[in-house]
């Protein structure tokens, strides 16, 4: 089967096998449910604070136990639904319907009362530089995305070594062609999509049909804000597992984020809008966590997909149009696509070996 099949068949959930957490291991490295609850941000028993979108967010707000995935909403993502066979049977179910229907908040030091800790967070280490191809070159009507999908900013070491907290979280999951999630490198793949240089609106939200959901103006990628495990369980991959200080790690040696990587990608001026990061795989851009006149957007300000009509620089010039917005409250990214998702017409790892 062809990758844009795979992508038009919704293969989000599949292709994240790297990363699942089996039920048993999911004990060991400290996942699973805990009480829905809203709190306020807390460090120590303190209310600190809040973020204002300038310099690093102290905390992630993440979405509770029971957090529906099954439909369009703030707070949550929306994967399409489809029909896997259910391992080690001859039985079927449909995803988002009869399984991987919710979130499940994952049980992680960094993680309480729906707050991650940033500073808690046991970060993948070092500071590794590959060599970054990247290119946007555009017509009339299309922008073309191509690359090697290594970004143009030192990435952590991967595999991740042994001696780093952030080695038992992955060294304790299964990895396909590795002995465990901690041996998987990140390498060079192909990256080319083709997206609307000026998007439109489809009447009604589409569901996220595939891993990719963004490429930034870094030479990186933007995965779907999901961790699925064995049992189909749903966690925020913020909460559940360590990532680099760029907020990345790879999926089958293939480098991307979860979020808002305020090291690794352009803030802008510090109390000025931010500026456009990326394109959404519908074509409508991606910016940084600040609006007009420097105010920070939080999620009650967007939409069901992460996103809303507003002014930004786009195409060369200020105009009031749809966007996304990165900020600290989940799914930090894409919810949703407010236009039509495109497929990758390249979307292939070099040797995983």
């Amino acid at each position: 089967m062809k990758d844009h099949e795979r992508y038009r068949r919704g293969t989000w959930l599949a292709r994240s096998a790297a990363v699942v957490l089996s039920a048993g291991l999911a004990a060991a490295i400290g996942l699973g449910a805990t009480p829905a609850s809203a709190a306020p941000y807390l460090d120590g028993g303190r209310v600190t604070a809040a973020w204002d979108g300038n310099g690093a967010p102290p905390f992630l707000k993440t979405p509770p136990t029971g957090t529906s995935l099954s439909a369009p909403a703030r707070n949550t993502i929306w994967p399409c639904p489809y029909i896997i066979q259910i391992p080690g049977t001859d039985d079927t179910a449909t995803i988002g319907e009869t399984i991987a229907t919710e979130i499940t908040q994952a049980q992680t030091p960094w993680v309480k009362d729906d707050v991650i800790t940033v500073s808690k967070i046991a970060l993948v280490p070092g500071s590794v530089k590959m060599r970054s191809v990247f290119t946007v070159t555009e017509s009339k009507t299309t922008r073309t995305l191509m690359g090697n999908g290594i970004p143009n900013h030192p990435i952590g070491t991967f595999p991740i070594p042994r001696s780093s907290d952030a080695y038992k979280y992955y060294a304790a999951l299964p990895a396909e062609g590795y002995a465990n999630a901690a041996e998987i490198p990140v390498k060079p793949y192909d990256l080319h999509v083709d997206l609307p240089r000026k998007p439109k609106m489809s009447a009604k939200p589409n569901c996220i049909p595939s891993l990719m959901t963004g490429i930034a103006l870094t030479g990186g990628a933007w995965h779907i804000e999901a961790a699925p495990d064995l049992q189909f369980n749903i966690y925020d991959p913020n909460a559940a597992l360590p990532t680099d200080r760029c907020f990345g790690h790879p999926y089958a040696t293939e480098y991307h984020y979860h979020g808002y990587s305020w090291k690794c990608m352009k803030q802008g001026k510090p109390g000025k809008q931010s500026p456009l990061l990326g394109y959404a795989m519908d074509g409508f851009g991606i910016y940084g966590p600040r609006g007009p006149g420097g105010k920070l957007i939080t999620n009650a300000d967007l939409d069901e997909c992460h996103g809303r009509v507003g002014w930004v620089d786009f195409n060369g010039k200020r105009q009031k149009i749809y966007h996304y917005v990165l900020n600290n409250e989940y799914p930090y990214s894409i919810g949703c696509f407010r236009g039509k998702p495109q497929a990758m017409m390249s979307h292939s790892a070099v040797s995983t070996r």
